[in-house]
C-alpha cells in the first residue's frame, strides 16, 4: 500500500503517458509472449509498442528541448542573479534533466529490433531478442508435464520498464522543477523582505541574512547539493545504457525456477 502510494506520487506528473506508452503496451507483450504457438499475436504486440514509443519520443524530444531553452532563457534575466538559491538549484537540475531526456532517447535505438508491423518477416531469434527487451528470462515449472515439456512463463522486467519510461520521466521532472523554481522566484519578496515595502529594521535583518546565505561556505554547500543531483542523473543514464547492452547480448534461455 505504502509502496504503491509512493510510486503514484513519483509518477503523478506523467502517469497518463507512462500508462499509455509504456506499462500497458508492455503488459500486452507480457500476455502474448508464447511465439511458438501465437506468433502473430506476439508480432502485433511488439509492433504496437514500437509505434507508441516512437510517438512518445517525438513528443519528448520537443518538450525536453523547450524545457532546456526555457532554463537558458531565464538564466539570461539579470534579476535571477538575486533570486533565492533554491530556485537557481532547481533550474540547474531542470536543465540537466532536459539534456539527459534527449540523450536517453538514444537508448530507444532498441526499437529497431522490433517489427514495424505484424506481417514483417521475423525469425525466431529476432523474436527472442525482441522479447528480451521487455520480459525477464523464461522460467519452466519445477514439475514438467509428463506428456511433454512444460510451458514456460515470462514476466515483465521492472528494470526494462524503468529504462523505457526514463525519457518521459526526465522530461516531465525537468518541467516540474523549472516551474517550481519559477514559482519560488516569483515569491522572492516573501523570502527576501528587503525587496518589498517593509520597515528599515526588517531590511537590516535581511542584509545580515544575505551575508550569511551568500557566504563562501554556504555557496559551496549549494554547489555540492546541485552537483549531487546531477550525478544521480548521470548514474541513471549509465545504468540504462548498461542495461540495454546486457539485454542485447544475453540470449533468451530458459531458467530453472
Amino acid at each position: 500500500m505504502l509502496v504503491s502510494l509512493i510510486l503514484n506520487l513519483l509518477t503523478l506528473s506523467y502517469s497518463g503517458a507512462l500508462k499509455y506508452h509504456t506499462t500497458d503496451p508492455i503488459k500486452f507483450v507480457e500476455n502474448n509472449y508464447y511465439y511458438e504457438r501465437q506468433k502473430e499475436d506476439v508480432m502485433q504486440a511488439l509492433a504496437h509498442f514500437r509505434h507508441l514509443k516512437q510517438e512518445e519520443l517525438r513528443f519528448v524530444s520537443t518538450a525536453a528541448s523547450l524545457s532546456g531553452l526555457a532554463v537558458l532563457g531565464i538564466f539570461s534575466w539579470p534579476e535571477t542573479e538575486s533570486t533565492i538559491w533554491v530556485a537557481r538549484m532547481l533550474w540547474h537540475w531542470s536543465f540537466m534533466l532536459s539534456i539527459f531526456a534527449l540523450i536517453s532517447s538514444a537508448h530507444q535505438r532498441l526499437l529497431r529490433h522490433l517489427p514495424s508491423d505484424k506481417f514483417q518477416d521475423f525469425d525466431d531469434d529476432k523474436i527472442k531478442l525482441a522479447l528480451n527487451l521487455f520480459l525477464s528470462p523464461p522460467v519452466y515449472p519445477k514439475l514438467p508435464n509428463r506428456n511433454g515439456p512444460g510451458q514456460y512463463t515470462r514476466q515483465a522486467s521492472l528494470r526494462m520498464i524503468w529504462m523505457w519510461q526514463c525519457p518521459v520521466m526526465l522530461m516531465s521532472y525537468s518541467w516540474v522543477l523549472f516551474l517550481v523554481g519559477y514559482g519560488l522566484h516569483m515569491l522572492k519578496p516573501v523570502f527576501h523582505p528587503s525587496q518589498a515595502e517593509v520597515s528599515k529594521a526588517v531590511r537590516h535583518q535581511e542584509v545580515l541574512l544575505d551575508s550569511i546565505v551568500n557566504s563562501s561556505s554556504c555557496k559551496q554547500q549549494v554547489a555540492i547539493v546541485t552537483l549531487s543531483g546531477c550525478l544521480v542523473v548521470v548514474a541513471n543514464f549509465i545504468f540504462c545504457a548498461s542495461l540495454c547492452q546486457i539485454r542485447l547480448e544475453t540470449p533468451s534461455k530458459p531458467a530453472a525456477d
